[in-house]
């Protein structure tokens, strides 16, 4: 049988994204955080101090795409977020990042950051991480 080398690379890359997933779950456990609630806090910090809508936030969303309703209320609970009705549309609900949510992400952003280069480190150089990084972007992934 021929070696199809598309399906090779396929399959390394779910194994290489499934390893990078494990280290960022590992990096996020002391913080309570999933990977899913970074990346809302990610949104939230980088729109502040303007609101997101659940929508919004659900479209931007990069980890999956998990109950974005149920994320929110987890993180509300945790008081990372905070959720108001909009001033300008009573029917809108607006997303925003509470002081200590901002605090919470700088930490667990910096911890699942050095994870993934802390990994990607020990297995490319540089010139290998920017060569890997134009053909994720070529494939529409990046």
């Amino acid at each position: 049988m021929k070696k199809n080398d598309h399906a090779t690379a396929y399959f390394n890359f779910i194994k290489t994204a499934s390893q990078v997933e494990k280290k960022i779950k590992e990096a996020l456990q002391p913080f309570g955080l999933t990977h899913a609630q970074l990346n809302i806090l990610a949104m939230l910090s980088d729109s502040s101090p303007n609101p997101l809508t659940p929508k919004e936030i659900k479209e931007g969303l990069v980890v999956g795409n998990p109950d974005v309703t149920r994320l929110i209320d987890r993180l509300c609970k945790k008081q990372l977020v905070e959720r108001a009705t909009s001033p300008y549309n009573r029917r809108q609900v607006d997303i925003r990042i509470s002081k200590e949510g901002k605090v919470l992400f700088r930490k667990a952003h910096l911890s699942a950051k050095r994870a993934v280069g802390n990994y990607f480190n020990k297995y490319i150089n540089e010139r290998e991480a920017r060569a890997l990084n134009r053909i994720l972007l070529k494939i529409n992934i990046g």
